[in-house]
């Protein structure tokens, strides 16, 4: 039964993950660690918790794209409810669990720029505290982009309207308006107070709202991907 699940897994992943999303995000977290200057070792996890957003939106608003292509519709389409809702939500989660992975890589390549520490702050713990705050915004603006993409029957559009939410919620008004309710509240947190950790209502609404998105039925195709 572990080798029809890992080979199920094996082959979604061959779907929603082709070689061009794996070298054009490859590419991203490269470019991104060496344009994006840092000075200190706590801004690393601050500029990936809001930048991953966007590799998340574009590799998972066509998570149906597969599935537009000749009679791939119609089959899928007949299959039971629960059965297109558990393959949707599988392809989301691996595209979330690589960009998860590559976020870690991206963070080890910060370290290339030699950031200080003024805060002598610990290594691991800052690391920790990032990678289990960067899932939630991995899960949440992903599934967001493929909620848009089949509410408007296009990936583009969906794309482009997540990028206009992740723009007002990483914007200085954001910050004011939805104070430790905003998904990016662990970038907006005060650095200096180990002990601030309201950060923790932002990304339980994420979760919530993530949750609530991914129950969602995934409408009949009215356009193309």
């Amino acid at each position: 039964m572990n080798n029809n699940l890992l080979q199920k897994l094996y082959l979604e992943a061959k779907v929603c993950l082709p070689l061009y999303k794996i070298l054009s995000s490859l590419c991203f977290i490269f470019l991104f660690s060496v344009v994006r200057g840092i000075s200190d070792v706590y801004e690393i996890g601050i500029a990936l918790d809001a930048y991953m957003a966007i590799p998340a939106a574009v590799l998972c608003a066509d998570a149906l794209c597969s599935e537009y292509s000749g009679r791939s519709w119609e089959i899928f389409e007949r299959s039971p409810r629960t059965v297109r809702r558990r393959t949707l939500l599988t392809r989301i989660i691996i595209q979330c669990v690589y960009l998860w992975l590559l976020s870690a890589l991206g963070y080890a390549l910060f370290f290339l720029q030699r950031p200080d520490n003024t805060l002598q702050a610990s290594h691991s713990l800052l690391f920790l505290l990032f990678l289990g705050a960067v899932p939630v915004t991995i899960l949440f603006w992903g599934t967001t982009a493929f909620t848009f993409s089949n509410l408007w029957g296009n990936s583009l559009a969906g794309i482009g309207t997540t990028l206009i939410l992740w723009l007002y919620a990483y914007s200085t008004t954001g910050e004011r308006i939805l104070g430790d309710w905003n998904v990016f509240a662990f970038v907006f947190r005060d650095i200096r107070n180990p002990a601030d950790m309201g950060w923790l209502w932002g990304k339980a609404l994420a979760l919530t709202l993530t949750l609530l998105m991914a129950l969602l039925h995934p409408r009949r195709k009215t356009g193309k991907l």
